[in-house]
């Protein structure tokens, strides 16, 4: 039977967290496909992921006309998003759209900084987040630099650390997840994307099935990625 890695259900906020918020925040579920941030507008408000699965993303005009998506992050639960806004008073910068049905916490922005203000750990934690993602971030534009082995390693790893996997026999599955997703997580041609991952198969670092694919050698697929490495990045 398939079980949720506990090594990867990290969350931000305790059940003690959210009580203390919900008289301000509001518990709202959505469907898939739904857009709950829009690139650009002007709010403040932080989403809490309760469950479910999310991705930022932007729509990016490419020299020949036509749009390409980029995928700039995945989120799976126990995740706060959006937080920049009522640090900065920016608009944002993706949109953030649910990739399985979700449930979140919408958090205002004013009741978010007290909130960070009266915890210092959550304070910290998320002050961690960020600084990962903005890592994370930069290396984006470094990947074009990369071979299509490594793009494609680094967002299958993208993959793991947001959650969204359980465990099978056979390693971590990951449900849900198209390969055109794949290839506009790792910027890559799907047609790219779809050669690496057979010879990924061939070595047995993964495993594909109906609708779904297994991480079968996260080690191997980090050790492509050069993730041991990225202190000096």
């Amino acid at each position: 039977m398939e079980t949720r890695s506990q090594v990867l259900w990290n969350p931000l906020l305790s059940d003690e967290h959210q009580d203390a918020l919900k008289p301000e925040a509001h518990a709202v579920s959505y469907p898939t496909g739904t857009k709950l941030m829009k690139a650009d507008e002007h709010s403040d408000y932080v989403i809490y992921l309760r469950s479910g699965l999310v991705m930022s993303c932007r729509w990016e005009q490419q020299p020949d006309g036509q749009e390409r998506r980029t995928i700039f992050g995945l989120h799976g639960p126990g995740t706060l998003i959006g937080e920049l806004a009522p640090l900065t008073g920016e608009p944002r910068s993706a949109d953030l759209v649910s990739l399985r049905p979700v449930e979140v916490l919408h958090i205002p922005g004013d009741v978010f900084l007290r909130f960070l203000l009266s915890n210092p750990r959550v304070h910290l934690e998320v002050t961690r987040r960020l600084a990962k993602r903005v890592r994370e971030l930069g290396e984006v534009q470094e990947e074009s630099f990369l071979s299509s082995e490594r793009r494609l390693a680094r967002a299958l790893l993208r993959i793991v650390e947001s959650g969204i996997g359980v465990e099978g026999e056979q390693g971590l599955v990951i449900a849900g997840f198209t390969q055109n997703d794949l290839a506009d997580l790792a910027r890559l041609s799907r047609e790219s994307v779809s050669a690496v991952m057979q010879q990924f198969k061939a070595r047995s670092y993964i495993a594909t099935g109906r609708a779904r694919f297994t991480i079968c050698d996260t080690a191997a697929i980090e050790a492509l990625a050069m993730r041991r490495d990225r202190s000096l990045i």
